[in-house]
């Protein structure tokens, strides 16, 4: 029997499993039963445990730790062990200052003992007893993998070391075994089919016959195009292999007995793959997909046994978040109607703006009580700059949707997108305090540059002069060109205006939402904006500044607040309500109480109003799926 472990490293979130390594551990077992011991080792539960919760959950959910790519970086001298240290550059180019002089301290003084702590899990995992050893990276887990490889290596030099994830698609994959020697091989894309090949030649004792499968990419075959440019094949989405979530259970559940701030587990599930608006109009900043955008829904069956057996693990798991990058629009009719979820569960889905009150009722219904929009912007003109084929105005009817239905969207507001006007970030300031009463942005964050996205493609067509980010070449020995074909994160090194006009506005901006963001921080004293009807007449509750405000509101003017549920052109209005006088008037009064939203020639109310009229109704089957594809109409 050959033994198998796959590894799961820093600084993957410790609430989540590996979804990639329990689908692989589960294909395995159906595939080779008695011939292969397969097990999934959480090393990243040890590392909590070795860098305490506070930091390993700041490396591993910061954003600034994120940008800065330190998770891979204090990983750097046990990876590279002959390498000089560099500390005191990488510090000077990040965490700078005395505001950071705690965290430095605290990471240096676990980074010094990085490499017998990994001495200690080898052996304690019996990493080096085992046949082959695999690791998936997302994220910061390539250089941990690495460092991990290096010591199984010296420890056993004859157990095989393999690497797979989003990390290591072409030519990202290529340039890792090209220049990692403690790696044999790299998985460059889906993994489901060519891992059991992979598995097979070993189990053969034909490791040779490894290096002609397309997808697999090694040092004897990274230099020959079709197999440094190849992706392993995917599976058919249907063909559903349960992933196995016994071991991270049971690493999970130790982990919470030893910690002071114990956290609840989520699991995955995966319905769909690539992106069904991505085939249509590829977002010109998103690089997910890799090479791989064709979409592919699972069938409405599978999905609804999928999710039965996921609300099995209820009541230790009550929170279940997709891998999907999009939702198939059909699951609103032909899913989530048929699901019946545990109490207290918690279903995350991203989604495409666009959505209506009936999707959203069915939703939450569903127990979907989180969602990522992909809102990213308030500002339609920014929005056409991304081919998001959204405007501002359906972004924030989604955001007073999700406080109607009680659902929480995660969202950032991006700015600094090539061809993006100053007087965007402008009119940002002064409509942002307008916003409150609605669910706050995580950040506002200048646009990142990621490989696979049409800036990265066609970067010269947009003006820009594309670099790895600095962490890579303060990370990787590697040759500068060789950085390139490694890097998934790159800065615009051109110095355009919209680069100016950034730094100009990021600490306002910024400012603004973080004043927005702790204003939503006691759940019950959030700002509300809501028109009620009183004795007869019609009156505003207003908390948006801190302190609750009442003003009444004259049966005209309120139908004209209400009549604005829905965008409407400011020219055309007076035609809608010809029997209201001083349509304008009304108009400019609505606008000085911060009640609506104008852009351009167009408005919008911005208060909670039950008025039972849907503004942006869609129609029922105007859906997009792998089966059913219908024009998409973006107005």
């Amino acid at each position: 029997m050959r033994d198998v472990a796959l590894v799961n490293m820093p600084f993957a979130d410790r609430r989540r499993p590996s979804f990639a390594l329990s689908q692989l551990a589960a294909l395995v077992n159906r595939e080779f039963g008695e011939e292969v011991n397969v097990r999934v080792c959480y090393l990243n539960h040890d590392f909590v445990r070795f860098f305490g919760t506070e930091i390993y959950d700041a490396i591993a959910e910061g954003m600034e730790q994120h940008v800065a790519g330190i998770g891979d970086w204090l990983f750097r001298q046990v990876a590279f062990p002959y390498e000089p240290d560099n500390s005191e550059q990488y510090f000077a180019r990040y965490f700078a200052g005395p505001g950071w002089a705690d965290f430095r301290r605290a990471v240096m003084t676990r980074r010094e003992r990085l490499g017998e702590f990994c001495a200690f899990l080898a052996d304690r995992y019996r990493l080096a007893e085992a046949d082959l050893v695999g690791f998936s990276s997302m994220f910061m887990q390539t250089v941990p993998s690495l460092a991990m490889a290096t010591v199984i290596k010296d420890l056993s030099p004859e157990t095989v070391t393999v690497m797979g994830g989003a990390n290591c698609e072409t030519p990202m994959g290529a340039t890792l075994i090209e220049h990692a020697t403690q790696l044999d091989f790299v998985f460059s894309g889906p993994s489901l089919r060519t891992f059991p090949r992979f598995l097979r030649a070993l189990i053969d004792d034909d490791l040779s016959a490894a290096h002609t499968i397309g997808g697999v990419v090694s040092r004897k075959n990274c230099h020959e195009p079709r197999y440094r440019r190849a992706i392993g094949a995917d599976t058919d989405v249907d063909d559903l292999v349960e992933p196995d979530y016994a071991s991270f259970a049971d690493s999970f559940t130790g982990l919470n007995a030893t910690v002071e701030d114990p956290v609840e587990p989520i699991l995955f599930f995966e319905t769909s793959r690539g992106c069904w608006w991505g085939e249509r109009s590829h977002c010109t900043f998103c690089g997910l997909n890799g090479q791989n955008m064709g979409y592919r829904s699972m069938s409405a069956e599978n999905a609804v046994r999928q999710f039965e057996r996921l609300f099995e693990y209820a009541p230790w798991c009550t929170t279940y978040s997709c891998t999907d990058n999009i939702m198939p629009l059909e699951y609103l009719t032909d899913v989530l109607p048929k699901l019946d979820p545990p109490p207290g569960s918690s279903i995350f889905y991203e989604v495409k703006v666009g959505l209506d009150q009936q999707d959203m009722a069915e939703m939450a219904r569903a127990g979907v009580t989180k969602i990522q929009p992909g809102i990213e912007a308030l500002a339609t003109g920014t929005l056409k700059l991304m081919k998001k084929g959204s405007s501002a105005f359906q972004n924030l009817q989604l955001l007073k949707n999700c406080v109607r239905y009680g659902i929480s969207p995660a969202w950032n507001l991006l700015i600094g997108f090539p061809g993006e006007p100053e007087s965007t970030f402008e009119k940002y300031v002064a409509d942002l305090p307008l916003l409150t009463h609605l669910p706050p942005p995580e950040g506002v964050f200048p646009v990142r540059f990621d490989r696979y996205s049409p800036y990265f493609n066609n970067a010269e067509e947009f003006g820009l002069d594309l670099h790895p980010v600095d962490h890579y070449g303060l990370t990787y020995p590697f040759p500068e060109e060789s950085l390139r074909d490694l890097a998934y994160y790159f800065n615009d090194r051109s110095f355009s205006p919209y680069l100016i006009a950034v730094a100009r506005w990021l600490r306002p901006l910024a400012a603004a939402v973080s004043a927005w963001c702790a204003a939503w921080e006691d759940d019950g004293r959030r700002p509300e904006l809501r028109l009620e009807e009183v004795d007869g007449g019609w009156e505003v509750y207003d908390s948006r500044r801190g302190t609750a405000e009442r003003y009444p509101l004259d049966p005209a003017t309120a139908e004209v607040l209400l009549t604005l549920e829905r965008p409407t052109r400011l020219d055309r209005l007076g035609a809608e309500l010809p029997h209201v006088e001083g349509v304008a008037e009304r108009v400019a009064e609505l606008r000085h109480l911060g009640l609506v939203f104008v852009e351009g020639e167009r408005a919008m109310s911005l208060i909670m109003a039950e008025t039972g009229v849907d503004p942006l109704p869609r129609p029922r089957r105007s859906l997009v799926s792998a089966r059913r594809r219908l024009p998409i109409t973006v107005s």
